[in-house]
């Protein structure tokens, strides 16, 4: 009986590993499968976001997007907390 009883708990044991192992596997392949959705995903939104920029820089007029131009140079700038070169803070119209 015992002989018995630690045959079926032996065979158990090993069954029940070799499922784990073969769960793991699957689980990896999934892994892998999910990293790869979500990177043609995210290429996919980068590309229609770029689109999307170059779409609407294209229908402005073209003061405008010199004006754009302008503004995100100058925005640039006082994010990196610069100042404005001497000459033309020396020769601008508008004192301030």
């Amino acid at each position: 009986m015992t002989k018995l009883l630690i045959r079926y708990l032996l065979i158990f044991t090993v069954f029940s590993c070799m499922q784990i192992q073969s769960a793991e596997a699957q689980s990896k392949k999934r892994l892998r499968e999910l990293e790869r959705t979500e990177q043609e995903q995210a290429a996919e939104k980068n590309a229609a976001d770029e689109e999307a920029k170059k779409r609407h820089m294209e229908i402005q007029s073209k003061q405008t997007r010199k004006e754009m131009k302008k503004y995100k140079r100058k925005s640039k700038r006082l994010n990196k907390n610069k100042r404005e070169p001497f000459y033309k803070r020396w020769f601008r119209r508008n004192k301030r």
